[in-house]
């Protein structure tokens, strides 16, 4: 069983842009992360998907200054982006994608709500 994003009040302090924004193009690729085992019944080994360079084309800044495009990383995660993959991201200082999941992690609605909660 996959686990739930994290709480957007925990995500959202670190995010120096929130962004709406589209995958152009992956950049590079990292290592495979090594082979986790899967307990005994479990439906998934909860394997982690290698660190990745992608360039995004800005759509709209919710936070942030305003850039049309930005070069950033993907840590090791559950996930995988491709060219084509669109949505809100979360991007720290040092242009990396915050969140489990990233641009599957949080709604717009719910990202603007927490925006102006502050």
């Amino acid at each position: 069983m996959a686990k739930p994003p994290e709480p957007i009040e925990d995500v959202l302090p670190g995010a120096t842009w929130v962004v709406d924004a589209e995958v152009t193009e992956v950049v590079s690729t990292g290592p495979a992360p090594a082979k986790v085992q899967a307990a005994p019944g479990a439906t998934s080994t909860g394997q982690k998907s290698a660190s990745q360079t992608v360039k995004l084309k800005i759509k709209r800044v919710l936070r942030g200054t305003d850039v049309k495009e930005l070069t950033v990383e993907k840590p090791e995660a559950g996930y995988s982006l491709r060219a084509g993959n669109h949505g809100p991201f979360l991007i720290d200082s040092a242009k990396m994608i915050l969140g489990r999941y990233g641009p599957d992690s949080y709604s717009f609605e719910r990202l603007e709500k927490a925006l102006t909660a502050k």
